[in-house]
């Protein structure tokens, strides 16, 4: 059966709830915005890239992929793509990272459309998708998706943090939002690099704040490992009574 849909601005084909271009072996899942697809935005908006859209018309080469040098997050990002679209990423591993990509022009419309995510070049465009900002729970799960790939959690002297920082203002100002949002305290910092566009960043400080996000957020991967072993063998510094 053939429908027009006007979000993805594409005329597709349905069979078995599944979704095709017309003349393309691959069907698809579109799915509606929850959790999960609000984790793997999350991911994508972190270490995603499409190709930029005259180059994919021209090479009719509609590829989606992030890069990473966690392999139980490139894992996680497989299983959810296909939990999400029932699709299948291939994975290419390279000296220090791996890349995980799959080639989806109804996906990849429907992360530019329907979500805003930039093809080609991210820096000064990205932006959190209006959406994500309708629930507590989507807001969370796209925050796990930046944290757990641009995100950071570093321990000084027993006393833990979690950042992340972004080249994109606009795109920290809305994670910060989010994060007040979800009764968060962050702080806002700037770093200006030598050479470089200045980075943006925001820290969540202490032992509350770092418990809180465990419970409420927290990370996958190798992040989660490091967050949790910490949590798991370390009390809260306490003031020593006089």
């Amino acid at each position: 059966m053939k429908i027009i849909n006007k979000e993805l601005k594409m005329e597709l084909y349905v069979e078995k709830d599944l979704f095709y271009i017309k003349g393309s072996i691959h069907r698809v899942k579109i799915p509606s915005l929850d959790k999960n697809l609000a984790l793997f935005l999350g991911i994508v908006w972190g270490d995603g890239w499409l190709h930029q859209r005259q180059k994919a018309i021209k090479n009719y080469s509609w590829r989606i992929g992030i890069v990473e040098d966690d392999k139980p997050l490139i894992q996680h990002f497989v299983n959810l793509t296909d939990k999400v679209f029932q699709i299948k990423p291939k994975l290419n591993d390279r000296v220090t990272s791996t890349e995980a990509y799959f080639n989806s022009k109804i996906v990849y419309e429907l992360l530019t459309n329907v979500y805003g995510f930039p093809d080609g070049y991210k820096i000064g465009r990205l932006r959190i998708p209006n959406q994500i900002f309708d629930s507590a729970e989507l807001m969370a799960a796209f925050l796990t998706g930046i944290f757990s790939t641009d995100g950071k959690f570093v321990v000084y002297k027993k006393y833990p943090r979690i950042g992340v920082d972004s080249a994109t203002l606009i795109f920290i100002e809305d994670i910060k939002n989010a994060l007040l949002r979800l009764k968060f305290k962050p702080t806002f910092y700037t770093w200006t690099r030598k050479k470089g566009n200045n980075l943006y960043g925001l820290y969540l400080s202490g032992f509350e704040q770092v418990t809180m996000f465990h419970k409420n957020v927290g990370f996958i991967g190798e992040k989660a490992n490091k967050l949790e072993h910490f949590l798991a063998n370390n009390a809260p510094l306490r003031p020593v009574a006089p």
